[in-house]
């Protein structure tokens, strides 16, 4: 008698629409149970709960009314060592956004060329337009980078200041699927959740580590500040993030971009 799955679906499926629509995010395949560690097999996070963290947000110059923390709502299905790793990914981030700003401000100026706006510059050419934009024509990668850490500082305040929804971070254990942050791109710039679903098995993968951890945030929250896929190369989703994932350094022959991308959701 063939397994039903469709159980596993439906666990799936309440967990993903915390962030939105689910068919983009699904796998191309799920193990039936038999197959699946028992780990898997867990209330979702909405049955078992959440507590809060808060981030502690950095203060790059010429950015005010930026509030000292973000806040959200974690499953209570990780652990203390996946909590952490989560917060270190997040706190990264917020590292290489207020980066790019002291360097972008250049003593006043505000005319600056940072490292990843830089790197972004050399490598991203397709897809550099949020979905919501309307101004002026982005033509580089510079100017996409640009455009995206204003627009995570306007995510930062609107979470940290009680503007958008409570963010939200749910659990889930996907066994041999590589992305860790899986979300959905946003439609709109204001008030939007910072929500997003962290593949608990890939969190914990020891061939991974920080570098992917925040490389897949970063390229979860272009997906929130707007950014479509593909990820794949020359696409800005992903060559930002790869360019988080290398601390803003030119690629290395022989290092294929799949090797970085692969965490990408």
């Amino acid at each position: 008698m063939p397994i039903n799955i469709q159980p596993i679906l439906n666990l799936m499926q309440s967990i993903l629409q915390s962030v939105g629509q689910v068919s983009s995010l699904l796998p191309p395949f799920i193990l039936p149970p038999s197959l699946l560690p028992p780990s898997f097999i867990a209330p979702p996070s909405f049955i078992a709960g959440y507590h809060e963290i808060a981030i502690p947000v950095p203060t790059p110059p010429g950015i005010t009314g930026l509030p000292p923390f973000i806040y959200f709502d974690i499953s209570n299905l990780f652990t203390a060592t996946q909590e952490q790793a989560i917060k270190d990914s997040i706190s990264l981030v917020l590292f290489n956004w207020s980066f790019h700003l002291t360097q972008k401000w250049n003593g006043g100026l505000n005319n600056g060329l940072s490292q990843l706006a830089s790197c972004s510059n050399t490598y991203a050419t397709k897809n550099l337009r949020p979905i919501w934009y309307n101004g002026v024509a982005i033509t580089n990668g510079r100017k996409a980078l640009e455009v995206a850490m204003d627009q995570f500082t306007q995510m930062i305040k609107d979470n940290g200041l009680g503007k958008s929804p409570r963010a939200r971070i749910d659990w889930i254990t996907i066994p041999f699927y590589d992305p860790i942050v899986l979300t959905t791109t946003s439609t709109t710039q204001t008030r939007i959740p910072l929500n997003f679903v962290v593949n608990a098995a890939s969190l914990d993968n020891p061939n991974f580590g920080v570098g992917f951890n925040t490389g897949s945030m970063m390229h979860a929250w272009l997906h929130r500040a707007g950014f479509l896929d593909p990820k794949t190369t020359s696409y800005f989703i992903s060559e930002a993030s790869m360019c988080v994932m290398r601390g803003s350094q030119p690629k290395t022959p022989g290092v294929p971009d799949s090797l970085y991308y692969r965490v990408f959701a």
